[in-house]
């Protein structure tokens, strides 16, 4: 039941990635209904464009996960048993594009529950990224990928990233393939680079930043990487 419910999902956003649902259907009609009542929807593409931008792009998008919390607990009969008290799980973070994720450890709070503010070391935690995308389909089709392709993308550690990607596949492929510069603890194992599909710029957690070049070779193409050094020192001193 569960992969019957995977591939509806996925079927669903594949769908909802199309331009438009057919004439003559009430969804088409619906979609008509939005798109001529609307405030936001009857602005030219440009400025809607815009305004996406502004509201969808805040830097860079930390994803972090929080394990689950377990207290033993006795029971009448004097055995133990183990109850979970916190539920654990994916969460991301808002930082500055040029920020070190690896700098700004997490403090793990619950996924769903902001933790205290601490002076200027405050990071915004955040459950959802594209509320736009909920309210209806032209704008699921329109803004669904933007936040992948206008924020940078870190990742808490190697083994939650290949958790997310390749183990639960959380990342559906349109998704991973619209993000674009990724911050990542070492260089990625194949399988993650094939994953991502579409990665422009690379920067390790020592500093090295690596930018894809297309070189002609043969009748094909190859992939190259080129290689810079400290480049979180360099930003530091702009």
């Amino acid at each position: 039941m569960q992969l019957v419910n995977k591939e509806r999902q996925r079927k669903i956003r594949h769908e909802l990635l199309t331009e438009a649902p057919n004439e003559g259907t009430p969804e088409r009609e619906i979609y008509d209904l939005n798109r001529n009542t609307s405030p936001l929807l009857r602005l030219p593409p440009e400025l809607r464009n815009r305004i996406y931008e502004l509201v969808l792009s805040v830097g860079q998008i930390n994803v972090c996960y929080k394990k689950w919390e377990h207290k033993s607990r006795a029971s009448r009969s004097g055995q133990r048993s183990t109850e979970a008290v916190v539920e654990g799980g994916f969460y991301c973070r808002i930082l500055d594009k040029k920020q070190d994720p690896w700098k700004t450890s997490p403090s793990h709070h619950h996924p769903n529950v902001a933790p205290p503010r601490s002076g200027s070391s405050h990071v915004k935690y955040q459950q959802g990224m594209a509320l736009l995308s909920s309210v209806c389909r032209q704008l699921y089709n329109e803004t669904v990928l933007l936040p992948y392709a206008l924020n940078v993308w870190s990742f808490e550690s190697n083994h939650v990233m290949e958790r997310l990607l390749l183990k639960e596949k959380r990342l559906p492929r349109p998704h991973r393939r619209a993000i674009r510069m990724l911050y990542t603890p070492s260089v990625l194992t194949v399988a993650v680079e094939k994953a991502f599909g579409n990665l422009e710029v690379l920067l390790l957690q020592g500093g090295v930043r690596m930018t894809r070049v297309e070189v002609v070779k043969g009748e094909g193409k190859a992939v190259l990487w080129e290689v810079q050094h400290r480049w979180w020192k360099e930003e530091g001193r702009k």
